[in-house]
């Protein structure tokens, strides 16, 4: 909203005609509303980061549509690009950004069949899909370099190998952020099973689908973090929420 209220109460009230004065929908203001506290955190984050020198890859897991990735490879390219070398492991990197590398973990197809999918209202088999052609278009469209954007494509309980995991292990790759959007426990579970090995002290961790199933700890993305929590070699310091939804930690 472009408008301004300097008066009692000093907001537009929702139900003013000036709230929704630009026009938009209700999904777009909603998106807007979302997308900022996004934003913020990912400042938040990437400032955390630089300020830590805390070197290594980005990646996301769930890229639907590419924005949240767009605005991460946007953020670290503004910080890049403005502070420069930091005297320490970080320095610009051709193309833009901190980043050694931005990595697109994604079905590519959307939600899969035979799962907890149906314990939730809003989500069906094969909603949510993103080509990978598409996905690339998208960030090229919103102006970013995809030098060192590599996709890897397919249902996390397939695609999360130990051969891959050789293959980044083999060119020393660790993660400096993690963002992980793919709201099934299944999803979450093969994700967390898997990131572990690439977490170093000073990651900052973002589940964004945290509150989902009303929060329950026995259900979704909860329940998944739970059970991995137990087992894991690292410890997690509360970070950031981000909105009702998102949660963020930093790896210890």
């Amino acid at each position: 909203m472009t408008n301004r209220n300097f008066r009692e109460p000093y907001f537009i009230p929702a139900n003013d005609p000036e709230f929704l004065a630009d026009g938009e929908s209700w999904v777009e203001n909603n998106q807007r509303f979302r997308q900022k506290q996004k934003f913020d955190f990912y400042r938040n984050a990437m400032d955390f980061i630089v300020e830590n020198d805390v070197a290594g890859s980005y990646f996301e897991f769930g890229v639907h549509r590419a924005r949240t990735f767009t605005m991460v490879m946007g953020i670290d390219d503004f910080y890049s690009s403005n502070k420069g070398p930091t005297g320490g492991r970080l320095s610009p990197k051709p193309g833009g950004g901190y980043m050694d590398r931005y990595l697109a973990f994604d079905s590519f197809e959307g939600f899969p069949e035979g799962t907890s999918i149906e314990t939730h209202p809003q989500y069906t088999p094969g909603a949510v899909a993103t080509s990978e052609a598409e996905f690339l278009r998208l960030l090229k469209s919103y102006g970013q370099s995809i030098d060192r954007v590599q996709l890897i494509s397919g249902f996390y309980d397939k695609s999360l190998t130990t051969e891959l995991a050789s293959e980044l292990d083999a060119i020393n790759t660790k993660a400096s952020l993690i963002t992980v959007d793919c709201n099934l426990y299944e999803s979450y579970k093969s994700v967390f099973a898997w990131i572990e090995q690439f977490m170093q002290p000073g990651t900052v961790l973002y589940l964004d689908d945290f509150n989902t199933h009303r929060a329950q700890p026995t259900q979704g993305p909860r329940r998944a973090w739970s059970e991995f929590k137990e087992f894991s070699k690292f410890n997690y310091e509360p970070f950031l929420p981000v909105g009702w939804c998102g949660y963020s930690f930093i790896v210890c």
